[in-house]
């Protein structure tokens, strides 16, 4: 019996010793994913002496004698913090969630895959002025010389949560963060289901009432148009709501949750500072961590202080010694739905003006963890990406025989809404900020 108890406690004191061990060894390679904020380090591409100064909330105060240096310095910092979140956008505007999570985020990775946002992103890169991509690769040059720092470090894997999801980690690009940008407008456009909503509302309402529920906007820039219901007498007049994925990583928001936003200013003589106060609130979701990562940037037009999105190398919601801004909803109509005939005797064509011509067509494959990859077809017509009825709801307002594309100021190759954010932040004056403001193209607008 005695014998018995002393190997019950050798046993008891092997394991405890054990788990200790075990213990101390995940504390170690965890840790060495966490970034070390008290070091120098030596990069090839800076072009002079770069300070990161951290103020006693974490918030990095980059300083720099030129733009790219405090631009690589940017995204070192957005990288030293916020990696896993950076590769988590990009995944989600390449539509490559599901190599992560499986078949759970398979109908998302479909969605945008179709709608080719992140091929949008990479054709925006060569209509940007040269400067402006010169910005670019300065930040995306920061973001890979830490990837590079973790690999050659053997520091961890750059953020705890890739010890559970093990997946390589790309270099960056500058057509990550022009992708980015198109995702924040995703995220934050309602249009396209707004505009299946009128229409389906017209096959069961008369046009007054459809005014009345949802309303023109007044002006005259509005296009002219047939009724769509007498366009399309046969189809179905109820049909049921295909509603979008909505899982924790969708981008997809429902309608009475997106596109929302507000700002509002007040004068000095108003303000118990007797300075100018703005205050603004872009309705972005709550997550963790918070999409905005707060940075101080001194460019060579000054310095600006505010609220950047890792990925993205600008203050989009921030103040200089001369102005602050804001980002609100632009509210209008950016999209538009093309109900496209197929030709009856060739699937492969659609209708163009007086002519069947071939879809523009080409294969994507969906990587699916514990899965077998899988290959879709996506189609395009002169308007814009075709997507499925499943889609938006689409399925409601297409006839037989029809298929529907979508034309989307978010899907252009000229997508010039960085140039302006980047030169909102070098403005010295309201007006000058608001002409910068005119380059955004991707749903936002500067207050």
């Amino acid at each position: 019996m005695e014998r018995i108890f002393v190997w019950l406690v050798r046993i008891t004191l092997s394991v405890a010793a054990f788990s200790v061990l075990i213990l101390f060894f995940v504390y170690f390679f965890l840790s060495q994913s966490l970034p070390n904020y008290n070091k120098t380090v030596q990069f090839s591409h800076l072009i002079a002496k770069t300070e990161v100064v951290r103020d006693t909330a974490n918030v990095p105060h980059i300083f720099a004698t030129n733009d790219h240096d405090t631009l690589f310095a940017l995204g070192y910092v957005h990288a030293q913090d916020r990696l896993w979140q950076m590769t988590m956008l990009r995944r989600t505007a390449q539509g490559r969630l599901s190599e992560l999570s499986g078949k759970k985020t398979l109908s998302i990775d479909k969605v945008v895959r179709r709608l080719g946002i992140y091929g949008a992103a990479h054709n925006s890169v060569s209509a940007l002025r040269p400067s402006t991509q010169l910005k670019l690769n300065a930040y995306a040059q920061g973001v890979n010389a830490r990837l590079k720092e973790i690999n050659s470090g053997a520091l961890g894997r750059g953020a705890p949560e890739f010890f559970i999801f093990s997946n390589a980690i790309a270099r960056w690009s500058p057509a990550d963060s022009l992708a980015i940008i198109k995702l924040m407008g995703l995220q934050m456009s309602s249009h396209l289901e707004s505009e299946v909503l009128r229409a389906r509302l017209s096959l069961i309402l008369d046009n007054d009432r459809l005014k009345d529920i949802l309303p023109d906007v007044p002006g005259p820039g509005q296009a002219v148009l047939n009724d769509f219901a007498s366009l399309f007498p046969t189809l179905p007049r109820l049909q049921a709501n295909e509603n979008m994925p909505q899982q924790a990583f969708s981008p997809f928001k429902p309608i009475a949750l997106s596109g929302a936003s507000n700002a509002w200013a007040a004068l000095p003589g108003r303000s118990a500072s007797r300075g100018t106060l703005l205050a603004n609130d872009p309705h972005l979701s709550l997550t963790a961590p918070s999409i905005w990562y707060l940075a101080r940037l001194e460019l060579e037009t000054g310095g600006v202080i505010g609220g950047t999105i890792p990925g993205v190398p600008v203050v989009l919601v921030g103040r200089s010694a001369h102005l602050g801004w804001g980002l609100t909803t632009a509210n209008i109509d950016d999209t538009d739905v093309y109900i496209e005939k197929v030709n009856p005797d060739n699937p492969n064509e659609y209708l163009s003006l007086n002519e069947f011509v071939p879809f523009i067509k080409k294969q994507s494959i969906i990587k699916i963890k514990d899965s077998t990859s899988i290959t879709i077809d996506l189609l395009w017509t002169e308007n814009g990406p075709v997507l499925p009825s499943n889609h938006y709801n689409l399925g409601a307002i297409t006839p037989e025989g029809y298929v529907t594309s979508v034309a989307w100021t978010l899907l252009s190759a000229h997508d010039t809404s960085i140039e302006a954010a980047f030169d909102i932040m070098a403005s010295h004056s309201v007006q000058s900020a608001m002409k910068a403001s005119r380059a955004y193209v991707a749903r936002l607008t500067v207050a």
